[in-house]
């Protein structure tokens, strides 16, 4: 069912939000795949990301919405979505440096590797392994994003969270952080506005050495085709999930544009026309094959926005 017509205009200036209609959601998604947002919406401030989830609800549009961050992970419906929400809030960026730790208050909008990156060559060790994982701040935390023995609960300290339509404050202890996992990713209408890190000082070689080592170690391991979605599927308890996928023969097996990476058998990968229907048709194959020959379900990792037929 699409979205009412909902004059956005009257509610919001242009400064607080940016509006756009029937916006091509795969130019928002790594996979580079997905249908449109009849309404595509831009918060600019905190309090607009706010007020904005305060009106959705109020127009009963909440349920509707989708809030869309930096598009990995994610497999976006060739039908579209009626609501999308994508704030871009980088200018509440904010990095203080104390005499035996940084401060950094982090928008959920901010690019991952980039503010991975600045926050390491300033001298201040937690955020190496950050540097190689696509997206932005909210989806990270949501996901609990990590790699090589790390993850981003690690360093995190509080959460600014918006419920029905205000903005507080959620500890670390109380985001229920877990492998991949968070209280957010099972509560969609928890809007992350920004976290609080404490980062240490570290050894600058170090740090740097650290990121070189993760790097190459993703170059080795991963597709060269970066029309993914990263991981599709989490690790069972003492199995690797692309072990498990090759070792049923599904490695290169294609459905229209899509793929199981040759390089890496826990990508599906775009190969430059793949529908979602493709995509998932990958992932229903994957899930029913591993469970028949191995007796082990796998689950997703990639998350799925928007209508898809139901896995048995």
């Amino acid at each position: 069912m699409e979205a009412p017509e909902i004059n956005f205009e009257e509610a919001f200036s242009p400064q607080e939000l940016e509006l756009r209609r029937n916006e091509p959601l795969s130019e928002w998604t790594t996979f580079r795949i997905g249908g449109p947002a009849r309404f595509f919406l831009i918060p600019r401030t905190s309090s607009a990301f706010a007020r904005l989830q305060f009106f959705l609800l109020e127009h009963q549009l909440l349920s509707r919405t989708f809030l869309l961050g930096g598009g990995s992970n994610l497999l976006v419906s060739d039908h579209g979505l009626p609501i999308v929400v994508h704030p871009s809030l980088d200018s509440e960026l904010s990095l203080i440096p104390f005499a035996d730790f940084l401060d950094a208050w982090i928008p959920s909008s901010v690019r991952v590797p980039a503010i991975a990156r600045r926050i390491s060559e300033m001298g201040y060790t937690g955020f190496e392994f950050l540097t190689t994982i696509p997206g932005e701040m909210g989806g990270a935390i949501v996901q609990n994003a990590g790699c090589y023995g790390q993850e981003i609960r690690d360093t995190i300290v509080e959460i600014a969270v918006i419920s029905k339509g205000r903005l507080s404050l959620l500890s670390s202890a109380d985001a229920d952080f877990s492998y991949r996992s968070s209280i957010f990713k099972h509560d969609p209408d928890l809007w992350i506005a920004g976290a609080r890190f404490r980062l240490l000082p570290g050894d600058p070689a170090r740090i740097a050495s650290r990121i070189d080592e993760n790097r190459e170690k993703r170059i080795s391991s991963q597709p060269r085709n970066r029309r993914s979605a990263g991981s599709v599927f989490k690790n069972p308890d003492g199995h690797s999930a692309w072990s498990l996928i090759d070792s049923v023969g599904l490695r290169g097996t294609s459905q229209g544009g899509a793929q199981i990476s040759p390089e890496h058998a826990n990508f599906i990968v775009n190969t430059g026309n793949a529908s979602a229907d493709d995509v998932f048709a990958l992932l229903d194959l994957v899930r029913r094959t591993v469970k028949e020959r191995t007796g082990i379900t796998l689950e997703r990792e990639v998350v799925l926005a928007g209508p898809f037929p139901e896995i048995q």
